[in-house]
């Protein structure tokens, strides 16, 4: 016979099981359904009504809705974010090949841009800009997308606005390279590098974004495949032999295609069901 610290833990473990099968299941819970759980325990009435004040708090979703859930699947693990870290060291160390130049310096810069059209000051300059590109990531780091894609990717949006010299578009920006006095030319290289900075934080959110629905439709792939194998399992145990599919979604209270898109998932590779 067992000790009642053994019957207490098989309890707590049938209870939270039943709570997650009353959360998926799409209709109320039967009796049937808690004898199935707490098969090898005698509930008396005050455990019975316990069970069902339990799980009368869970919300039960429409059948044909539970596939609908949205489970956020992390692609990243720790270690990729540790990884990652590593990366950041390892790009700052690249950056150290190119040469520091102060604001100044860099501004007039702009003057050999416009006045001559000099690639090797263009060059300079967008390589200056590279090593801001560092701090303005970090917001949007640890976010499921990886350091060296959202530098890449901004690496990308800076060097397609400096090659096309769209600060060029703004023609007061113009006015003030020509006349060449500091402040002006200070002054607009802190507005060009806003406006670069701008365009690299909305091609960093479009890419998170982007990320996020790949992320959540694996989720639901993910979950669709995971619920009809385990119920899969659970009625070979109970029935000695693979159910059908319709033996799944009639248990489940789902259709009959959400469990064979389940199965189409895997290749038709769920061994626990018999498809004929």
């Amino acid at each position: 016979m067992q000790n009642n610290k053994d019957t207490l833990t098989m309890f707590m473990e049938a209870l939270d099981a039943i709570k997650e099968y009353a959360s998926v299941k799409g209709s109320p819970i039967t009796k049937e359904d808690i004898e199935q759980y707490f098969k090898g325990l005698t509930l008396d009435e005050q455990q019975l009504n316990m069970v069902y004040q339990y799980i009368a708090d869970v919300k039960v979703p429409d059948s044909e809705t539970v596939f609908e859930q949205e489970e956020d699947v992390v692609m990243l693990s720790a270690k990729d974010y540790e990884n990652d870290k590593k990366y950041i060291e390892m790009y700052m160390n690249d950056l150290e090949r190119i040469e520091s130049l102060s604001d100044t310096t860099r501004a007039f810069l702009l003057i050999n841009i416009v006045e001559d059209n000099d690639n090797q000051s263009l060059k300079i300059l967008s390589e200056s800009i590279l090593c801001k590109i560092v701090e303005w990531i970090e917001p949007y780091r640890n976010k499921g997308v990886l350091s060296s894609d959202l530098i890449q990717e901004a690496n990308l949006a800076m060097m397609g606005y400096m090659s096309e010299k769209r600060f060029l578009n703004h023609s007061d920006w113009k006015e003030q390279i020509k006349e060449g006095l500091t402040d002006d030319l200070l002054s607009v290289l802190n507005k060009m590098e806003e406006e670069i900075k701008q365009e690299i934080e909305g091609a960093l959110m479009m890419m998170i974004d982007e990320q996020t629905s790949s992320n959540k439709m694996a989720g639901k792939v993910l979950y669709k495949v995971n619920f009809v194998n385990d119920w899969a399992l659970r009625l070979k145990e109970e029935l000695g032999r693979n159910p059908t599919v319709e033996e799944i979604a009639k248990k489940t209270g789902i259709s009959v295609d959400n469990v064979r898109q389940a199965i189409h998932f895997t290749a038709d590779n769920m061994e626990f069901i018999d498809q004929k």
